[in-house]
C-alpha cells in the first residue's frame, strides 16, 4: 500500500522539478525586450483607478503610441497630444514610499486633465506584448494604470 502512495507523490515531485523557470515566470523580464514590446503598436487604457475609483471610461477613444525614439503620441477623435516616455531600471532606494523591485516607467505628456493623470513616474508591474500594468511609484498613492492591445 505504501508503494502506491509513494508513486503518485514521486510523480508530482518530478513534474515540479522538471518545469523550467521560463514556464512559470514572465517571459519579458529583460529590459530591452520590454522596451521593444512597448514600442510596438498602439495601446488603449484598459484600466485606470484613482484611489479605488474606476475612471477607465474617461480614456475611451484614446490610443497611445510609445515610439522607439522615446516620444509618445496620444490620439483621440478630437485631439492629439505628444510627449516623452521611458522604461528603465531604478537603483535601490532607502525611501519606504517606493518599491525598487520594479522598473520605472515614466510618462510625460502635455495636454489636458487626462494627460496630467497619466504623466508621472510609474512602477512597471507587468510588461508583455499585450499588457502594460503600472502603478504609482509612491506606494502611499492608490493609482493604477493598465494598457492593453
Amino acid at each position: 500500500m505504501k508503494k502506491l502512495i509513494y508513486l503518485p507523490l514521486l510523480t508530482l515531485v518530478l513534474l515540479a522539478v522538471s518545469c523550467s523557470k521560463s514556464e512559470t515566470t514572465d517571459p519579458a523580464t529583460d529590459l530591452t525586450t520590454q522596451n521593444n514590446m512597448v514600442s510596438t503598436g498602439d495601446w488603449k487604457v484598459t484600466q485606470y483607478l484613482d484611489s479605488g475609483v474606476d475612471e477607465t471610461s474617461d480614456f475611451s477613444g484614446l490610443s497611445f503610441s510609445f515610439n522607439t525614439d522615446g516620444t509618445i503620441v496620444a490620439n483621440s477623435t478630437t485631439a492629439s497630444f505628444t510627449g516623452t516616455w521611458s522604461l528603465a531600471s531604478q537603483t535601490g532606494s532607502d525611501d519606504p514610499s517606493t518599491d525598487d523591485k520594479f522598473h520605472k516607467f515614466t510618462i510625460d505628456v502635455a495636454g489636458d486633465k487626462l494627460m496630467n493623470k497619466v504623466s508621472k513616474k510609474w512602477l512597471a508591474e507587468k510588461v508583455t506584448a499585450t499588457e502594460i500594468w503600472l502603478r504609482d511609484d509612491n506606494v502611499l498613492s492608490n493609482e493604477t494604470l493598465r494598457f492593453g492591445k
